[in-house]
């Protein structure tokens, strides 16, 4: 069941109102006790499905979307998907990296954890590979495009400079 739950979700992903209403729904449905089943499918499936593989062309992007749309059920999730976030976002650098740090940014930006997770982050930064800065800024940035409160988790994050440096290198490819 979680596996075809996020392959509905990853198939939204080009329309982020229904991505994000897909996630809520299957957050509400399997519940906190599935965090650990979600955090199992993060490298399964790495093509996409024959049905919707022209949807998917590129290298990587189906199992990309996959990811996206477990972070975005574990953000639906709550306070309960901490450990998971942590652990992935402070591990290991992996593929998944940027998707828990992006998690958490938006968890501090609605005021869980916020001083915790915002310090947490400031420490680890340094150290965190910059593609993971990078792919947790983007979805950062688009979130921040309607949530004021992801802007001003940003601007706290800016102070970091290897933050700051991904961050404005997206800033500058987008111009």
């Amino acid at each position: 069941m979680i596996s075809t739950e996020i392959r509905r979700i990853a198939e939204a992903i080009g329309d982020p109102p229904e991505f994000s209403r897909r996630a809520h729904e299957t957050a509400k449905a399997i519940g906190a006790s599935a965090i650990e089943l979600l955090a199992a499918e993060f490298h399964t499936e790495h093509s996409p499905p024959a049905d919707v593989a022209n949807k998917f062309p590129g290298l990587g992007q189906w199992i990309a979307a996959r990811q996206f749309s477990i972070f975005e059920v574990l953000f639906y999730l709550g306070p309960a998907s901490l450990p998971v976030l942590r652990r992935v976002a402070f591990g290991e650098y992996d593929w998944t990296q940027g998707n828990a740090i992006e998690v958490l940014c938006r968890f501090a930006a609605h005021g869980i954890e916020r001083e915790q997770i915002l310090m947490e982050l400031k420490n680890a930064m340094p150290g965190f590979r910059y593609e993971a800065l990078i792919y947790a800024a983007g979805p950062l940035r688009s979130h921040a495009n309607t949530d004021p409160n992801v802007q001003a988790v940003i601007e706290e994050l800016l102070s970091v400079p290897e933050f700051k440096e991904a961050y404005d290198e997206l800033s500058n490819a987008r111009a």
